[in-house]
């Protein structure tokens, strides 16, 4: 057998094709630039704007689950449901980001994220797909947006011509504003 791949090399070599050597091997991929610096964000819809969250941040993405009415929370708290026998608070995200709220479909999904060890869930419309953003098309929250849903943007990025709006979690998920002080806002379950 030995034998025989000498000969196929040397039929080659007589053939006088041009045959790769190992440094022109290597020096092929040597010149391929590989990004290290890019990173991974899960981009999702809420209403019309498209959001993203670093893919390090959640957990799993599940289709929505029943949810029980939890009194004297947040409007936006859609309830709790239970994931694999964890119990989970459920964010609309649509309301908490201060959106025209509209019907889900069949798309609508939860992302299911982590913040301080506590597991939340996040509905959203859909889930679009994993993107790669480069630093230099992301961009600094603007200056001129100020106030409280100022502060859920960490940051905005470009991402095949559409912006991308990268979630600040731990001000969408501030625990302070689950619970309603003020009666009068109570509302009854859905």
């Amino acid at each position: 057998m030995a034998g025989e791949t000498v000969d196929l090399w040397q039929a080659l070599l007589r053939s006088g094709e041009h045959t790769a050597t190992d440094e022109e091997y290597e020096h092929g991929y040597k010149q391929r630039e590989v990004r290290r610096d890019l990173r991974q964000y899960v981009a999702f819809r809420v209403g019309d704007e498209v959001y993203g969250l670093p893919i390090s941040e959640i957990e799993e993405i599940t289709k929505l689950f029943p949810t029980t009415f939890v009194p004297r929370t947040a409007p936006f708290l859609l309830g709790i449901g239970n994931v694999r026998g964890r119990i989970i608070p459920v964010v609309e995200l649509s309301r908490r980001l201060g959106l025209r709220s509209r019907g889900y479909d069949r798309s609508a999904r939860v992302l299911i994220v982590t913040l301080d060890d506590e597991p939340y869930g996040l509905l959203v419309h859909e889930v679009l797909e994993v993107v790669r953003i480069p630093p230099e098309q992301m961009e600094e929250r603007p200056g001129g947006m100020s106030g409280r849903r100022a502060d859920y943007i960490r940051a905005l990025g470009r991402y095949q011509g559409e912006l991308v709006i990268i979630l600040n979690l731990a001000e969408v998920l501030d625990p302070d504003d689950f619970i309603l002080l003020d009666v009068s806002e109570e509302r009854g379950p859905r």
